[in-house]
């Protein structure tokens, strides 16, 4: 069974095809901003859940995003056209999202048959190589993050403010690698506002897949020459990497501290017996990196509301049991937020502390 998720952006149904996708949009598009998984999965868990491992890999899916200047949005797409794409004759989808930054697909000659255990790390790894070497600094960490689980936004949709919740007359729309060359970005967003519902036919790219599945390699210390396919190099990640069981958590290579001014925020919010959503998610991703197990993390929000844990999500009434959003954000394996968001959030002032 394949299947697409679809979500406003909430993911609120498993598409098995196109027609089932179109069915979700007519009813939600226009009113709601509408969302479909970067990958097609093939197996649930067996509380029905996505496994999310299970992703085809047929294409890296780029995220550009800026809260204040979607023009360094752009720019960080042309230097990534520029400097990587055309070196290697590769056309890759670009679509303005409507809001305030781009995405972009490199899609694949065909899919690459990685194991489960190697998909997720395998995605996020190769796009934080491409955003470092590349300086593509508005390239959204929180997706890289997210990795094979990333929800984006659907072609030909319109654009609805997440403030009054009504379209704001811009469409996510796909332009041409030569629009996207030569347009200012006024001129993208002047031809966002009309929904043309044109697509650009997808080029495959052979060389795309291999500098992937190239990187991998050059990660796990696998010698490799021009002359091996894509299935031999494929074949060697496999047993190369058997040995690896399913991450549950976060990597023992990530855990980090917490920071002091999480720590505080922790104190304020305890001092005054509640916190917001947006802090709640803050602390959640501080104390799961910093690798605290569930029952710390539970007492910490148990101590912040004093309170029966309800269907909020952050705690249960069984001290040792996680709440939902804990076990959702151990699944994806994100990273806790950087420097520079808890500085945008006000959490911290202090940019050393951030570091």
């Amino acid at each position: 069974m394949y299947f697409r998720e679809f979500g406003i952006p909430a993911r609120i149904a498993k598409c098995k095809t196109v027609e089932e996708i179109e069915e979700q949009l007519k009813k939600f598009s226009g009113k709601k901003n509408c969302y479909s998984s970067v990958y097609v999965f093939n197996e649930e868990k067996d509380d029905g859940k996505t496994k999310y491992e299970s992703a085809v890999l047929n294409t890296i899916w780029f995220d550009f995003d800026h809260n204040k200047d979607v023009k360094k949005c752009l720019m960080d797409v042309r230097k990534f056209i520029r400097r990587f794409c055309k070196p290697l004759g590769i056309t890759p989808r670009i679509y303005l999202t409507g809001g305030k930054g781009f995405q972009m697909n490199i899609d694949f000659w065909t899919y690459v048959d990685l194991p489960n255990h190697l998909k997720r790390k395998a995605i996020k790894e190769y796009l934080l190589h491409l955003r470092k070497k590349y300086k593509l600094n508005t390239l959204d960490e929180v997706c890289i993050n997210n990795s094979v689980s990333c929800m984006r936004r659907i072609v030909n949709t319109a654009y609805i403010s997440k403030i009054e919740g009504t379209p704001t007359g811009v469409w996510c729309t796909q332009f041409s690698v030569e629009d996207v060359m030569k347009l200012s970005i006024e001129e993208l967003y002047a031809l966002a506002m009309e929904n043309n519902e044109t697509t650009i036919p997808t080029e495959k790219s052979a060389k795309a897949q291999r500098n992937f599945v190239e990187f991998l390699c050059d990660e796990h210390d696998i010698r490799h020459t021009v002359s091996n396919s894509i299935d031999y190099m494929v074949n060697k990640l496999t047993e190369a990497t058997s040995s690896i069981k399913p991450m549950l958590s976060i990597s023992s290579e990530y855990i980090k501290p917490p920071r002091e001014c999480v720590i505080k925020l922790i104190e304020r919010s305890i001092e005054r017996g509640h916190s917001s959503h947006e802090d709640n998610k803050v602390i959640a991703f501080e104390l799961i990196n910093a690798g605290w197990s569930d029952k710390d993390i539970s007492f910490v929000f148990k101590s912040i509301y004093n309170e029966p844990a309800g269907n909020w999500g952050w705690y249960t009434n069984d001290p040792n049991k996680a709440g939902n959003k804990i076990d959702a954000i151990r699944a994806k394996g994100i990273n806790r937020y950087s420097g520079d968001k808890l500085l945008e959030l006000k959490v911290c002032n202090d940019a050393y502390c951030c570091s």
